[in-house]
Parts: C-alpha cells; sequence; structure tokens
C-alpha cells in the first residue's frame, strides 16, 4: 500500500507543476500580446537568456521568450513562450512551449 501512496502523491505533484508552469506560460503571452504593437521587438531565444526575453526572478521557474516579425503576411509577429519548472524534481522537466501569431 505505501508504495501506491508514494506514487500517487508523486503524480499529484507533476500535476500541480504542470498547471503552474502553463498558467506562467500563459500569463507571460498575455502580457506580451497586450504590449503596444511598436514595443513588440523581434529577438529573444528559447535556449538561452537574452536580455529583455527572459524572466527568472521567481526561484521556481524560468521564462524565455522569442518574437519574429513574419514575411508573410506582412505586419505579423510569431510569439513563442517557453516556461520551465525549475528546482528539485523527479522525471522530466516539467515545460510548457506556447506559440502565438499577432497582427497589428
Amino acid at each position: 500500500m505505501a508504495p501506491l501512496f508514494i506514487q500517487a502523491a508523486s503524480a499529484n505533484d507533476a500535476g500541480a507543476d504542470m498547471g503552474s508552469v502553463g498558467a506562467i506560460a500563459v500569463d507571460r503571452m498575455e502580457q506580451l500580446r497586450q504590449e503596444l504593437w511598436r514595443n513588440v521587438k523581434a529577438g529573444g531565444s528559447l535556449t538561452t537568456n537574452v536580455d529583455g526575453y527572459f524572466d527568472d526572478s521567481d526561484p521556481d521557474f524560468l521564462v524565455r521568450w522569442r518574437i519574429t516579425d513574419n514575411a508573410s503576411p506582412t505586419n505579423t509577429k510569431t510569439i513563442t513562450v517557453l516556461a520551465v519548472a525549475r528546482g528539485n524534481q523527479t522525471g522530466p522537466r516539467r515545460r510548457v512551449e506556447l506559440t502565438s501569431a499577432r497582427g497589428r
């Protein structure tokens, strides 16, 4: 019975991590989509921290984003946000990646 209890507790923790990571990613995406068009500059990276395109202020999460100016259709940008849970965890890292298009 004890191993089953431990497995259930671990699954609950993993589910909570995914929910938190998803909420952090959605929050950042919404912030970027609400910015004035002229303030949404192309740049960033999902693999390295680029000044102005990442947030590591929360010790539990790292958020990075990348903004791309699209050639077609014109006056559109692609915004991609990656949120990753940090800290002590078992199994694969909890991560959520969101992509959205934004037009002028």
